[in-house]
């Protein structure tokens, strides 16, 4: 056996904080931390903001000149983190157990809000750190949110498309119905009909959340912890396995992480696929270049649902000048902030954005990219994420694979969810 070093220790440092995390949860019905809020204070002045490397740090750097410039006693300093997402996870994880005051505000993947709320680790943003919320992307506020209470603010976002072959399909399909009734054009064409991302990882996880959202379905309540597996979840994970089985999904997508399905697209070898953004423009170095198009996922009777990316900051429970820190978050939310992050092809939080005509001419792509994350679904929220995804993930595949029959796979996901804390 051998053993993933970078998840052994990230389910090191996640173990450390379990007792911290029983504590928050047994003092506070509705997520919220208000004794990490009382100490840290309501002090000002000069901070820090740690996230990972990535393109979109040249949108932060612009928003922290603008905020500079117009707060020289209250200068924010920007710390980028590494690249890879572990790393990252480890770096915040260390210094919010050691209850520094080194990083003010720290960016974390949507994925991980819950656990870093649960924790104690962020302050939630009420009364005197509430932030305005009107005009963001619903989704987006959903995905800082835990049992119920704010954390994090929303800064960058993202949401997949269903991307088509203009040159064999007349218009793109809204729902599955209507997806699989171009199918024989597939077969004449001798290409697949549908790929996603369905090997065994994060992928797969988004792929079954988006489809079992479609359904009306879910995995997890919204306490974080509770199993919220149904009819309608085991209808959407059904439907995947019996579309692998008639042969809308290829085996091969088995094995297709985001790399080899936009590849195999790419190369002219489906008439469908699910990927992010990115490819819009990826795929005009493609063979297909000039003959796709985009659209929603297709749902049951109508558009579907995508799964929720993005970046999420949230305050530091240990923060020394937290009043500055949530007033930076509210800056990082104007129009101006957010066009930032649309101008370096990052998808803005702040709906208005997405109808700008002058950014509508840069990014074609993006009205549909608006539509896309106007029906968008976070991923499970729970303070467990990664053992929750685990139990999706591992579980839904055994099913594809007929490994599995979908009701052992639903309980088993159930009772993986039930002791993703121990």
């Amino acid at each position: 056996m051998v053993l993933n070093t970078k998840a052994v220790r990230r389910a090191a440092v996640a173990a450390s904080a379990a007792s911290l995390l029983v504590l928050t949860a047994c003092s506070s019905d509705d997520g919220s931390s208000s004794g990490s809020a009382s100490a840290a204070g309501d002090g000002r002045g000069p901070i820090t903001i740690v996230e990972g490397q990535d393109p979109l740090n040249a949108a932060l750097e612009n928003i922290i000149a603008d905020w500079n410039a117009e707060h020289p006693d209250e200068t924010v300093t920007f710390k980028p983190l590494a690249k890879e997402a572990d790393d990252q996870y480890d770096d915040i994880a260390q210094r919010m157990q050691a209850k520094s005051d080194e990083y003010d505000l720290v960016a974390v993947d949507v994925t991980n809000t819950a656990e870093f709320a649960a924790n104690g680790w962020l302050l939630p943003l009420e009364d005197d750190y509430a932030i305005e919320t009107d005009g963001l992307l619903p989704a987006t506020v959903e995905s800082g949110t835990y049992n119920g209470t704010l954390f994090a603010a929303p800064k960058n976002t993202n949401a997949a498309f269903l991307y088509y072959r203009t040159d064999l399909v007349d218009k793109a399909p809204a729902t599955w119905a209507e997806l699989q009734a171009e199918c024989p054009k597939a077969v004449e064409a001798g290409i697949d009909c549908y790929l996603g991302q369905f090997k065994n990882y994060e992928g797969l996880t988004v792929n079954v959340t988006e489809i079992v959202n479609a359904f009306g379905g879910s995995f997890v309540a919204e306490d974080g912890l509770t199993p919220s597996i149904d009819d309608k979840t085991g209808e959407g994970l059904q439907f995947i396995v019996d579309r692998f089985a008639d042969g809308t999904i290829p085996a091969a997508a088995q094995t297709y992480t985001e790399g080899e399905s936009q590849t195999a697209f790419g190369d002219g070898k489906a008439l469908f696929l699910r990927t992010w953004p990115g490819f819009y423009t990826d795929g005009e170095s493609s063979s297909i270049a000039g003959n796709y198009g985009i659209a929603v996922l297709p749902g049951v009777n109508g558009p579907g649902v995508s799964t929720l990316g993005g970046y999420n900051v949230g305050i530091s429970a240990f923060s020394d000048a937290p009043a500055t820190a949530r007033d930076f978050l509210e800056f990082m939310q104007t129009r101006q902030s957010q066009t930032y992050y649309a101008e370096v092809g990052g998808a803005p939080v702040l709906a208005e954005v997405y109808d700008d005509p002058a950014i509508l001419e840069q990014f074609p792509y993006f009205a549909t990219l608006k539509e896309a994350l106007e029906s968008a679904k976070p991923r499970p929220s729970s303070p467990y994420y990664s053992n929750v995804s685990k139990a999706i993930s591992d579980n839904s595949y055994a099913a594809i694979r007929n490994e599995k029959s979908v009701e052992q796979a639903l309980a088993d996901i159930k009772a993986g969810i039930e002791t993703a804390g121990n």
